[in-house]
């Protein structure tokens, strides 16, 4: 492995001692792929929500499926 990154190494310009990947700059996504990134993301979010919101509600009828409350609430003041 040390061939590769020697000063002997063949892809080191001869005339500047730098690597080639040295001069690159990192490639950038383009407003078009941070769209379609952010689009992705969002629709994977919106589908962790929605399980969220299933699961919670399967859950609460697994514990409390048998109990109903169906009485009419009393909200009059009671009489003494």
């Amino acid at each position: 492995m040390g061939f590769l990154v020697g000063p002997w190494s063949f892809a080191l310009n001869p005339f500047t001692g730098t690597s080639p990947a040295e001069n690159r700059r990192m490639m950038q996504a383009t407003f078009i792929q941070k769209v379609l990134i952010c689009a992705f993301l969002a629709f994977l979010a919106a589908g962790i929500i929605e399980w969220g919101k299933v699961f919670v509600t399967g859950a609460d009828e697994a514990l409390n499926g048998g109990y109903k409350n169906t009485a009419p609430a009393d909200l009059a003041p009671r009489r003494r």
